[in-house]
């Protein structure tokens, strides 16, 4: 599509000309107008389907999981890249991850290595998991944004076999497409790095590690610089955060949503804040909560596939693990309430998990989906409260509207 542009670009540029020199007066010809600057591309299309599918064919039986499609490429190049489809949109943590398994074999990129010189690999700590890998460089292309040479995880790199006791712990290995239930992540939270001047200051278990001849792998030190971080603050424009637009769906649930991803807030004509509530986040990039007559923090992460959170009133599921199953639908009302003082009080519905998945086997969204906390004494706004909104979420130690982040608005 550029080599395209480009062409049609230098015809009209010679049209121009020859109309321009033509008339025979003897005039002076008519300057030709400066071309007015098109905006970025700020805009990729979401998709909640039921995921990727895995080695041996079958499909991931995701569900509430909202993926888009990147580019990676070699850094500088733009012949040596791959497109990856279902990306996991998360905006619970920071920086580009994909499985070893989705890239091509022949799209080689350069291993980034610790302070010490030896090859860095990273673990990932998620609420369900852990992902451990290499960190190599990139360049990321989204829409029509792009972001130079960054650092990203390549989760399962069969280079670096032994995973380190400090990553592992008692969690469950997430490496392979069909465990993590993506090709990869994107992670653009309202932090710009993933664990930022902590890991920059001392080897801290459970993040990056130096890794000679990808064994015997010890905690590392790591700069700012280096870190995998929030691809959006990479981006020349748009880099101050993100919106994530889905539909209204019924109490069913629906098949095959889509939505969109913007970057940006307040950069062009189509990420204004509009009419929307801001709630600043404290420095751990959350807000207070007060539910059932208790105040707890809650985190907005579009990566969860439901609404966590502790509630001894609603019984769990007996085999859809980690959701609740009411006998009935049930209704809460929840207050949201920032560090600016802006609160705001949002109904959730919870059905019977157990419920919505036979009587809607073809479904992959669903509005009304909750479990136990994942996080104890937080609420965690996944998914389905992003259905029927837009919600923004504005990067650290940027100002946008005149309200410094970090802070989220809908």
């Amino acid at each position: 599509m550029r080599s395209l542009t480009y062409l049609l670009c230098v015809l009209s540029s010679s049209i121009l000309l020859a109309c321009g020199g033509g008339g025979g007066d003897g005039g002076t010809p008519t300057p030709t107008p400066t071309p007015t600057p098109q905006p970025t591309q700020n805009v990729q299309a979401i998709l909640i389907d039921s995921g990727p599918a895995t080695a041996s064919g079958q499909s991931g039986n995701a569900v509430n999981s909202p993926y888009v499609s990147v580019t990676i490429c070699s850094p500088g190049s733009t012949s040596q890249c791959q497109t990856i489809d279902h990306i996991l949109v998360d905006t619970g943590s920071s920086g580009l991850r994909i499985i070893s398994s989705a890239l091509s074999s022949s799209m080689t990129l350069p291993a980034q290595n610790a302070p010490s010189g030896n090859p860095l690999a990273e673990c990932a700590r998620f609420a369900d998991g852990y992902s451990w890998g290499s960190v190599k460089q990139a360049d990321l292309r989204i829409a029509g944004e792009v972001a130079s040479n960054i650092s990203v995880h390549i989760i399962g790199d069969s280079a670096f076999p032994s995973v380190p006791s400090g990553c592992s712990g008692s969690l469950v290995a997430e490496n392979t497409v069909a465990s993590f239930h993506a090709n990869g992540l994107i992670g653009m939270s309202t932090f710009i790095q993933d664990c930022g001047s902590a890991c920059a200051g001392q080897a801290l278990e459970g993040w990056y590690y130096s890794c000679p001849g990808g064994t015997n792998c010890t905690a590392t030190t790591l700069p700012v610089a280096t870190q995998v971080a929030n691809p959006v603050a990479a981006f020349p424009q748009d880099n101050n955060g993100t919106i994530i637009q889905l539909p209204s769906i019924g109490a069913n649930g629906a098949a095959g949503v889509t939505g969109s991803l913007i970057f940006g807030i307040g950069t062009q004509a189509n990420n204004k804040l509009g009419s929307a509530n801001v709630y600043t986040l404290n420095s751990a990039g959350n807000l207070s909560v007060l539910y059932q007559g208790q105040v707890m923090q809650a985190f907005f992460d579009s990566g969860s596939n439901g609404l966590f959170f502790a509630d001894s009133t609603i019984p769990a599921c007996s085999n859809s693990s980690g959701f609740y199953c009411p006998l009935s639908t049930v209704t809460r009302n929840v207050t949201n309430t920032g560090l600016n003082g802006v609160s705001n009080i949002v109904s959730i519905s919870i059905a019977n998990a157990n419920t919505l998945f036979q009587s809607n086997p073809n479904n992959t969204a669903f509005n009304n989906l909750g479990g136990g906390a994942a996080v104890a004494s937080y609420f965690d706004w996944g998914l389905p409260f992003f259905f029927g909104r837009s919600v923004y979420t504005a990067l650290e130690g940027t100002t946008v509207a005149g309200t410094a982040g970090p802070y989220v608005a809908y």
